[in-house]
């Protein structure tokens, strides 16, 4: 089996760093000191997005004897499962966040003041914080704003990314049909050039406007992971072009991120994805690096970073907003490096906190939950099934 041959423990802690580099990211915003690549948070989340891909496509193929891909009831346990993995916690972060909107933005405004020229833009942002209309809690509880240019950046969370990835969980069943009757490659191929076309015409009719909360504009770095997960299918033949497409998908000209050195570090992500993937088949030269980054990635630690990354990345804002307004305000001559560096001081260890408290006390309880939930939709229809075999 797949499992057996390759080991995925890298994947918690690349999702862990990946939370840690929003973080550090946003504080960068915050704050005004930049440090290159490590003030681009956007490119952690396209690394989420590839990673979920990945791993969707990956566990779907491995329940796909006891799941088949072709029966509603795999796909109602899948969306069941995928729902109850991110609404409680997300659900909790959305209150708190509409509710003390109004704050958090007077806090945005206090961290502004400390950075030359930053205040003069920021009215564009107000929406965000200010909107607490009923439309716009049920938009977000609904997850159907990301399906809009309106209300997808409506909230001091960073949840554009919530509502697309829920778009993806909605059409992920129907993808993976597409790949069973047309093949891995020619389904990918479809599926990749349909949603690149409807992006382009999203695009060019003005319909993204902020974030690329619309699946179209990112299912390209979704068809990265999805095509890396096939490969582990896949025989020698296939797998060198499943893997060449993986490549070849980073460069769709859709959903930000467009640049020569954002594309260059996108297409730096999937090598990386696919060296650990296959480290053991890696050339001497690069095989050290690449084991000890696995073994960095698959530590406890990392792990451990993994599994609160999904708290991190929606409270984290929660946190950070008060601190920097607070520095702003108290200590309004500080120099941006050491402001930087007192903003992640006092924010990621509160964050961690929550998160990890967040994990604890209303993640696993949701998995928990929604495996149950499932379950009982997997025992309803085995019965309704038994029921129909049954003579009258």
């Amino acid at each position: 089996m797949a499992e057996d041959r390759h080991q995925l423990a890298f994947l918690d802690g690349l999702r862990g760093f990946a939370s840690l580099w929003v973080l550090v990211g946003h504080a960068m915003f915050l704050t005004g000191y930049k440090v290159m690549i490590l003030a681009e948070p956007d490119m952690a989340v396209e690394l989420f997005i590839i990673i979920s891909g990945f791993l969707m496509t990956y566990h779907y193929q491995a329940r796909e004897t006891r799941e088949p891909w072709l029966a509603p009831e795999t796909w109602k346990t899948f969306w069941v499962r995928r729902f109850f993995r991110i609404a409680p916690l997300y659900y909790v972060c959305l209150a708190t966040a509409l509710w003390f909107g109004p704050d958090l933005w007077q806090y945005r405004l206090d961290a502004a003041t400390a950075i030359p020229g930053a205040l003069e833009g920021e009215a564009r942002y107000a929406e965000r914080y200010l909107d607490q209309s009923l439309t716009n809690i049920l938009m977000h509880v609904s997850f159907l704003f990301g399906m809009t240019w309106t209300h997808n950046f409506r909230t001091a969370l960073p949840d554009w990314s919530i509502g697309l990835e829920m778009q993806y969980y909605l059409f992920f069943p129907f993808l993976m049909i597409t790949v069973l009757k047309l093949g891995r490659l020619g389904g990918m191929l479809v599926l990749v050039g349909a949603m690149t076309a409807l992006g382009f015409w999203l695009d060019r009719s003005g319909f993204v406007i902020g974030a690329y909360s619309m699946l179209p504009m990112k299912f390209h770095l979704f068809a990265a992971g999805m095509l890396m997960a096939m490969t582990l299918r896949a025989d020698a033949k296939w797998r060198w072009l499943l893997v060449l497409a993986a490549i070849a998908v980073i460069f769709v000209p859709l959903g930000g991120g467009r640049s020569a050195m954002h594309r260059g570090i996108k297409i730096g992500i999937v090598l990386g994805f696919l060296a650990l993937l296959y480290k053991d088949r890696l050339p001497q030269i690069v095989r050290w690096p690449t084991e000890a980054l696995d073994r960095l990635l698959s530590s406890r630690p990392a792990r451990w970073i993994g599994d609160v990354s999904y708290g991190v990345y929606l409270i984290h804002l929660l946190v950070m907003l008060p601190v920097c307004g607070w520095l702003a305000m108290t200590f309004p001559t500080m120099p941006p490096l050491p402001r930087l560096l007192s903003a992640l001081a006092l924010t990621a260890p509160l964050t961690y906190g929550i998160g990890f408290l967040a994990y604890r006390y209303i993640e696993q309880p949701g998995i928990s939950l929604g495996r149950k939930v499932a379950g009982r939709f997997r025992t309803a229809s085995r019965a309704t099934a038994r029921l129909a075999r049954e003579p009258a």
